[in-house]
Order: structure tokens, then sequence, then C-alpha cells
């Protein structure tokens, strides 16, 4: 029977016959289109080529020739189509009876849920904050005007940003104005632990220049990322020391006298700022960041002596922030090599019309703990984690609200006491402002690709529920007459041009004959790109002088460094088919997979593949050991990473993860915890 035809037979009628199994998706028959739009996944906003059936999208890959995107589209972008099919997904108002874990979700009618929170907003003592982790869209100035008629209206993002170098020197600068990357004209980028090559900023950007070579990289970075294994230098450094590194560079760049010629007059306090850096010496402290003296000083000479040089800091996509101290010295570094409005360093942009408002956003270090009442959680992440801990400590305990409103159930859900629905990826209009890393102020529409699902509702229009209850003087139209205003305003500036992605044309915006024309063009697939800003070389900073931390000593402790990739933390932020892929391939480490040094492990009695108990003060939680030398001994590199497939269960609170291990510090970091790691 082995070598006759039957078993083979048998197979192939098996095959046949499972294909028109009920549970087998059917696959659309029609005419095949292309159509263009933009992914929202993150704030990069790469442009979408899709690959359409009957008008469904089958295919996603990015557009060639882009001249800001260059055709890439990260893993995650290229399977967006996916998420509106999400396992997890929901499409109609849900609740939660009670605050425990027994307490279960049950349906509830959006008229009771919008009553209920309104109520609650009305009668509340403490702070209405709306969590936003995308500040830059039409849908973000609706949240800002709502929440400034309500007294107690607090504005809030992620506490990692992209930007947080320009954070930082725009709240040193004497005036605000928009600054940005001019990456693509840059000759040498100092990262200190920012993701370059792991999907910060956009994405094609930094892979163009990669595969160009136009410009070296030097990676600051305790652990040995993505990005410092791609980098033309990896700079390794003892964790938590980045803020003296970065001293004794200023240190070296003062010494050596390689400071800019305009240094006297951009730093107003440059002589306090000189006599405080003077004390910290490569020689002296070199035990401390683990980084020879002369390392420090070659790479003082090399910045200075850069045709156009960049030094910026990025937080981890598990890991977390730097502090905002850090982050401004590591700013300051700009401004002692002169490269603020130069090409090839950091830029002033100009704003895209009908979107000037500079607001300057608290951090979450500034908000007083137990202060908010009402929590309402905008429906699009950010790609990086924010920790359950660091949320619970702002919120005022057993007397508070959480409104989640997203398509898919996440790491909030299951702390949230309503869940509003809203439309999945691609299915509704939304607009794509500026990415980091972009020298010009852009502007695009992510088009629908899908039929949005009944009984979603869009933010907009929540908002508008709740301030019509509330009674409160303000008129919120729809989120196309938004967006169709700020177009409005773009076309009558006549800046920039347009790059058409059907048949990638340019065509400047003198051209266009009426704001009608221009919208038409972006809803069929287009990019507003404007005209680079007459640079502002004048400004003035104010940089301070700083508390130091102390030391990290040893004493027998091993350090827990979280961990990620930006937008594949957990299962909610990517496809179920990536899902699959990311465990089965192990190019990333998934939920429960710890690394430590050959040398750690042989103290500790521990082998590779061994499984072991993980603990800080917050808790415990059972891990698997892998070894590596790339690993620094007395570190615990921990992965914030998805679950595995079918294990991810978001209508209860779970168990302890490694972020709920973390020890959150009064600057809202976490990106060391002391901890013990135990053989079981």
């Amino acid at each position: 029977m082995l070598f006759s035809p039957l078993p083979w037979k048998l197979l192939d009628d098996s095959a046949i016959w499972t294909q028109n199994w009920s549970l087998t998706p059917k696959l659309p028959r029609g005419l095949i289109t292309t159509a263009f739009s933009h992914c929202t996944l993150c704030s990069s906003g790469c442009a979408v080529k899709a690959n359409c059936v009957s008008q469904m999208p089958y295919f996603l890959s990015g557009v060639t020739n882009h001249p800001l995107t260059h055709g890439v589209l990260c893993a995650r972008g290229i399977a967006g189509h996916h998420m509106a099919h999400h396992p997890l997904r929901i499409t109609y108002p849900h609740m939660f009876d009670g605050k425990s874990n027994t307490s279960t979700m049950r349906p509830v009618a959006l008229n009771n849920a919008l009553d209920v929170i309104a109520e609650k907003i009305s009668q509340t003592k403490g702070s209405v904050a709306i969590l936003d982790q995308q500040p830059t869209r039409a849908i973000s100035r609706i949240y800002r005007e709502f929440l400034n008629k309500i007294d107690s209206g607090l504005y809030l993002t992620s506490p990692s940003r992209e930007d947080s170098t320009l954070a930082a020197l725009s709240e040193m600068a004497t005036r605000q104005l928009p600054l940005n990357y001019d990456i693509e004209n840059t000759t040498l980028i100092l990262s200190f632990g920012t993701p370059l090559y792991d999907g910060w900023g956009i994405p094609g950007t930094l892979t163009t220049i990669k595969n160009k070579h136009t410009a070296k990289c030097i990676q600051v970075e305790s652990r040995y990322s993505r990005t410092a294994m791609q980098a033309d230098e990896w700079i390794p450094i003892k964790p938590g020391s980045e803020k003296i590194f970065a001293l004794t560079i200023a240190h070296e760049i003062i010494r050596q006298n390689l400071v800019a010629k305009n240094v006297h007059s951009s730093m107003m306090d440059y002589a306090r700022y000189q006599l405080f850096v003077e004390n910290f010496k490569p020689e002296t402290y070199s035990t401390y960041t683990d980084v020879q003296p002369a390392v420090v000083q070659r790479i003082a000479k090399e910045l200075a002596s850069a045709e156009s040089a960049i030094v910026l800091s990025g937080p981890d996509a598990g890991g977390g922030p730097f502090d905002f101290e850090t982050e401004k010295i590591i700013a300051s570094l700009n401004l002692l090599i002169g490269n603020i409005g130069k090409p090839g360093g950091i830029v002033v942009q100009n704003s895209v019309p009908g979107n000037e408002q500079l607001i300057s956003i608290p951090r979450w270090s500034e908000v007083p703990d137990h202060s908010i009442s009402v929590l309402i959680v905008d429906d699009v992440d950010s790609g990086y984690a924010l920790p359950w801990k660091l949320i619970e400590q702002k919120l005022i305990p057993e007397q508070h609200l959480i409104v989640n409103l997203a398509p898919v159930l996440n790491e909030i859900s299951a702390h949230a006491d309503y869940l509003i629905p809203a439309p999945a990826h691609f299915e509704m209009l939304r607009d794509v402002s500026p990415s980091v890393g972009s020298n010009v102020a852009t502007f695009a529409l992510a088009t629908p690709l899908l039929q949005k699902q009944d009984g979603t509702i869009e933010p907009s229009e929540f908002i508008k529920g709740i301030a019509e209850r509330l009674h409160l003087p303000l008129q919120i139209p729809s989120y196309e007459t938004i967006v169709k205003q700020q177009v409005e305003k773009i076309y009558a500036s006549k800046r920039g041009y347009l790059f058409t992605y059907a048949d990638r044309t340019k065509i400047p915006l003198t051209d266009m004959t009426t704001a009608e024309e221009l919208w038409e063009k972006l809803i069929g697939g287009s990019m507003w790109i404007d005209e680079p800003a007459r640079q502002i070389i004048s400004l003035r900073f104010t940089v301070d002088t700083y508390s130091m931390t102390k030391e990290l000593h040893q004493n027998n402790k091993l350090w827990l460094l979280p961990f990620g990739w930006k937008g594949g933390l957990s299962t909610s932020q990517i496809s179920p088919v990536l899902s699959k892929v990311f465990h089965e391939t192990e190019l990333r480490k998934f939920h429960g997979i710890v690394r430590i040094n050959p040398t750690t492990a042989n103290q500790l009695g521990i082998t590779t593949h061994d499984y072991a108990k993980l603990s800080t003060q917050r808790g415990s939680l059972t891990v698997q050991v892998e070894t590596s030398h790339a690993v620094r001994a007395g570190v615990i590199e921990a992965a914030i990473a998805p679950l595995p497939n079918g294990v991810e269960n978001f209508l209860h609170v779970e168990t302890n993860s490694i972020l709920n291990l973390c020890e959150i510090s009064s600057s809202g970091t976490w990106k060391v915890t002391a901890a013990m790691l135990e053989k079981i």
C-alpha cells in the first residue's frame, strides 16, 4: 500500500475536502484593484499600497520611491489589514461588574455608558484625564478643547516619546518652535539607547541611510540590542550611567576647546554650565561608566569635527524612557557642537497649517499621585510599554473610573470600567501628521480600506456625546469636517508640493486650483510635503546644573533590564498571523524568556533553558533562562513580549508580568530594577 497511489490519493482528497469546511475562510472573487492609504498603527504614518479584490485588501506593501518612507513598511504594517479580524476584537460597548479579579464583562448600551461617564465627570473632585499616545492628530485638538472646558482637565501622552531630545530642547529654549531631526543629511549620529534600526521614527529613512552608509552611527547602550548590532560602533555602558557618560563627553568638548563658536550666545548660562561640567573628568568616572577615557576623548573630537551631527536619546519600547534630567543633559550636547538650525542637525520646521499650536504636555512625574478620578484612554497606542503601576499610582484609589476606547482588548482593558469599541485599523478616516525624523512638515490622510463594523463609535463622536450631556459650550463637527478644514488651510498656504502615489509625480501646491482638488488628491493617495523652513540660529537656551544620582553598587545584586520592540509588546498590538510567526521563528524573544551572562549563570548554578524564579520588591515570576556572552555580568535582560498563542486573555487582570516586577521611580521611569534569580 505504501508504494501504491492509494495513500497519496487519500491525502489529496483530504486536502480538497478540508478546503470546503465551514470554518475555512472563503476568499472573495472579483476585480483586482489598487488602493493607497497610510498606516496609523504608530506615529510614523508610513505610506501603504494595498492590492484589493472586490475592494477588500489582501496584500499591503510600501509605496515605491516615496520621498520619506522610501517604500519601506514594517512587519506590523504589512499585516495591518488583519487587525480588524483580531480574536480580541470588540464591536459593542462593555462594562465590568466591579473592580475585582473575579468581575465579569457584560454588554451595555452606549447611551447608558455615556450617561454614567458624564455623571462621574460632573461630580468628580479629582482630575479628568485623557491619555492620547499619538498627540499630533486632529482628534488630539478635540481632546484638548474638551479638557479646556473642564476645570480639572488633564491631557496626557505616553511617557515614552520618540522626540524626547526635541522636547528637552524645546523646554530649555526661551521660545518654543517646532524642531525635528534632519536625519537624511547628517553624517554622524550619537545615540543614547535609541532603537534607530528597530522601528524608531520613519523606518524607511533609517533603513535608507543604513543601506547607503551615508551616516556613521555610534550606539551608547548597556544592552547589545538590534541597533547596537547594526551600528558602526557600539559603546557598552553600565546600566544607569548614561547621564554621567554624556557629562564626560561635554567635559572633553569644553576641555579640548571644541565648542561651537556661537555657544556663548546660544547657551545663556554657559559659564555656570562650564563650571559644573569641569567636575566630570573621564578618568574619574571611567569605572562608573565602564568606558575608557580615550574613547570619550575620541567621541568628543568626532562630534566637533563632523560636517553635521545629531545627539539624541530615545526610549526602549519595553524598558521605557530616561528620566527628564538625563534627556536634557544628552540634548545639551547638541548646543555645545552648535548643530541647532544647521543642515544635518536639529532643524526648525514649519508647522502644518491649521495645527500650529505648541503645547506643553505634563510629564507623568509632574502629575500628583492619587489625583485622577476619570481616565479616558484613546484608541491608538504608541507601540511603547506603559506599565499599569505607573497609571495606578496616579488614580484615586477605589474611586476612579477608567474608559478604554479601543477596537481590540489590550492591557488597560482588564482594568477599565467601560470598554467603548472604536473602529479598527483602516476602518475610519485618520489624518497623518509629521513624523519624528522628517526635516519638513507633512500631511496625509489614512483613507479607509475596510468597512466599519456596526456598533463601533469614533472617538470624536464619543467626546461629542459626553460634551452634550455635560452641556459644555463646545461644538464638535464630524471628523471629516475637521480634517477638511485643515486641508483648506494647507491649500491657502500655497507652500510645498503634493507627491501622488499612483504615478509618483510632484505637483506644486501653487498649481492646485481649489482646496477640493487638494482634498481629492489626498483621499486618492498623496502626501503634502512642505518646503524647508527658514532656519533661525538665534535661539537661546538655558541649561541648568543637575543633581547626581548615586551609583548603582552591585553588592551581589542583579539588575533587571526590561526591553521590547515597538508595536510587538503584546498580542493585542500585532496580527494573530504575526504572533504565530513571532513564536515559531524565535527571531524575537517572547514573554517569560530572560538572558544572563554565562559567568552570572555559573554563580547562580543555572544552565541555559533552566527555569528560575525572578523576584523583585514588586513580586516574582517564573521564567526560562538563556545564556549569552553579549549580556553584561550581573544583568538580567527580560523581554516584554506577547504570551504564547492561546494564553493571553485581557478579560481579567493577568498574573505578574515583567513590567509588573519593575520598580517605578519618582521620575516615572522603570529602566533598572534590583532583582534576584533562583533556579527552580
